[in-house]
């Protein structure tokens, strides 16, 4: 399975990304809208606006608008979720050119 990157993620088609954002846990899509709010907010909700309920897409308002901000290793889980679904979708995300990020030294 490819390593996960969000830009990757979002390069998909919107129908790929129809098929795919369902299927994602309701949290690890508010975490990942919390950490990529101008990337990823948008363009998640208007995707699952169209392909899931209006309850859906309520629940995960509120579970954004609760949620603090996820830390660095829950950004990366979340992510992986996304990868393991496109991975079983087989459905290809182009390969990152930047390496994987890593976490800071404390």
């Amino acid at each position: 399975m490819a390593e996960a990157c969000m830009y990757d993620i979002l390069a998909l088609p919107e129908n790929d990304l129809r098929r795919v954002l369902p299927k994602a846990s309701t949290r690890s899509l508010a975490k990942l809208v919390a950490a990529y709010p101008r990337a990823v907010g948008r363009t998640f909700l208007e995707i699952l606006g169209q392909c899931t309920s209006a309850i859906t897409v309520e629940f995960l308002r509120d579970e954004m608008n609760n949620a603090r901000v996820p830390s660095y290793p829950e950004i990366r889980q979340a992510e992986l979720e996304l990868m393991k679904i496109i991975h079983d979708e087989n459905l290809t995300v182009g390969a990152s050119s930047a390496p994987p990020a890593t976490p800071l030294a404390r």
